[in-house]
């Protein structure tokens, strides 16, 4: 039997990490694990496209930014489900996979429930694939959902 005891839900608060929540919800609850939701602030001079002139942001938007996302993470899941269970909630900054995967590592999480954008083509190649990334370097099984696929039924 597999022991499931913490799995990541690694969050962008898009549509696609949304769907991909409801299955790491699930899989919590399944195996009465811990949930750990992880948001990772894209480290802005990694994405500059000007590695000599990196974007200055004021640090006041920066915390801005910051105080939003950490309000965002503690509405999911919802109160209502989140009642009695282990919800560690996370936020770093860097480069997102490579900050997910760490995490993974430095947690021993067993699982990773990850949700996808589909993007594909010339979209793909420029803004690549973090969950792509996931799957190569993960530390453990990675799950992920597309948004438009088969929506979870328990049996």
């Amino acid at each position: 039997m597999i022991a499931i005891k913490k799995v990541l839900f690694p969050t962008d608060l898009s549509d696609a990490a949304a769907e991909a929540q409801l299955y790491a919800c699930a899989l919590a609850e399944q195996f009465d694990a811990e949930l750990h939701i992880l948001s990772v602030m894209q480290d802005i001079a990694m994405v500059s496209p000007d590695p000599n002139m990196p974007w200055v942001i004021p640090a006041s938007s920066l915390e801005e930014i910051r105080s939003s996302l950490e309000t965002a993470l503690k509405a999911i899941p919802e109160p209502k489900w989140s009642e009695g269970r282990r919800i560690h909630r996370v936020l770093r900054t860097g480069t997102p996979f490579l900050e997910i995967v760490k995490y993974a590592a430095d947690q021993d999480i067993d699982v990773i429930v990850v949700g996808t954008h589909g993007r594909s083509g010339l979209t793909h190649m420029l803004l690549g694939s973090t969950a792509e990334r996931i799957v190569r370097k993960a530390p453990c099984p990675v799950l992920t959902v597309h948004p438009k696929g088969h929506q979870f039924v328990m049996p």
